[in-house]
């Protein structure tokens, strides 16, 4: 593995300023108090566990030495520890590269900040450089430094994007590996709690007022948001993960640079089965010949018993068909559903596309 993330904590401050206690807290001073006391073996504990584990990840061959991303606070200590990692790992040769990534309201002294904006910035700077990496089996976190908040959400957003972590226990020699679980994030819910999703994803609070009654209905919608109390109103806003996870589902950058070269009065494949044509079938078929995307579609199925309580277009993967897109359409007179295929050729594409229609065709 040739890139690895590492969050990072002020141990190698506070292991300098516990031996110097009248000496000026600055990079020169702490390089040199390392160099001085001549610890030969890496791993010793008094270099700080950032050290430790990155060198026991390449003597374990887990980690090649390539390109190192720490993560840092945006405070005095936390900007100065990454300076002052950043020049160990170099002059040392233990890495090749350092890539230093300050995250922003990570302050403990501003609990608010750091609950409501803080942790938003971090999940935010993991899923840029993992995107980034664009290999999830080339990439990796080292959860050892910072604050025990921070070390969870990036764990945690490991499990989310499918890359191991490690993690040390400061009783262990050794680093442990976490191995991410087989999950991904669930789209169909976001679709069908759509109305409180654009409600809640507003720059700024919202009353709690506003959204009580999504609430009520579905109480797992709570762990995407956080409470924040002034005077005697309660507002919300999006959690770290509820920021992830929205503009996750919401992101189609990867939408396709071509486009059909089909007239749109050839792309509908006729069906001989289904006759019924409600307005609002009539209505989506035509939008969808107007799209640049759309090669060709056809009404495949419909059963008037059918009650959906969204509609709703997804990723058709199947052994008769290419990967096509379809579209379960929720109408007065029952469920139809519609496939669609388009000039999409990969997988980024057609799920760029999927979320492309979800959010400008229903």
């Amino acid at each position: 593995m040739d890139n690895l993330i590492i969050t990072v904590g002020t141990s190698l401050i506070e292991n300098y300023i516990a031996h110097n206690h009248n000496k000026d807290i600055t990079k020169e001073n702490i390089l040199h108090y390392y160099e001085k006391e001549r610890i030969e073996d890496l791993r010793d504990k008094r270099f700080g566990s950032e050290i430790v584990s990155v060198e026991n990840l390449r003597e374990k061959g887990i980690f090649s030495g390539k390109r190192l991303y720490m993560i840092n606070h945006d405070t005095v200590n936390g900007k100065l520890a990454g300076e002052v990692l950043e020049e160990f790992f170099i002059k040392k040769g233990i890495v090749q590269e350092v890539i230093r990534k300050s995250i922003s309201k990570v302050d403990k002294r501003h609990p608010v900040a750091f609950r409501t904006e803080g942790l938003k910035n971090l999940v935010e700077e993991i899923g840029n450089i993992v995107e980034q990496v664009a290999n999830k089996y080339n990439v990796a976190v080292c959860t050892v430094g910072g604050y025990t908040a921070e070390i969870f959400m990036v764990s945690l957003m490991a499990q989310i994007l499918g890359i191991k972590s490690y993690f040390m226990f400061r009783e262990f020699e050794d680093v442990t590996e976490i191995p991410p679980l087989p999950i991904k994030l669930d789209y169909n819910y976001y679709l069908e709690n759509k109305e409180f999703f654009n409600i809640i994803a507003t720059t700024k609070p919202v009353e709690k007022s506003a959204v009580e009654k999504y609430l009520k209905q579905e109480v797992e919608l709570s762990y995407f948001v956080e409470e924040i109390k002034k005077e005697d109103k309660t507002y919300l806003t999006l959690s770290a993960i509820g920021y992830y996870y929205l503009k996750t589902v919401k992101s189609s950058h990867n939408l396709p640079r071509r486009t059909s070269n089909i007239n749109i009065s050839d792309k509908e494949i006729p069906s001989c089965s289904i006759t019924a044509r409600p307005p609002e079938l009539e209505e989506m078929i035509k939008m969808l010949k107007a799209s640049p995307y759309v090669n060709k579609l056809k009404v495949v199925f419909y059963n008037p018993n059918r009650r959906l309580k969204v509609s709703k277009f997804f990723i058709l993967d199947s052994d008769d068909f290419e990967s096509a897109l379809a579209l379960e359409l929720k109408t007065s007179v029952g469920g139809f559903r519609i496939d669609i295929y388009t000039v999409a050729t990969t997988k980024k594409e057609h799920e760029s596309l999927m979320i492309y229609f979800n959010e400008n065709f229903l």
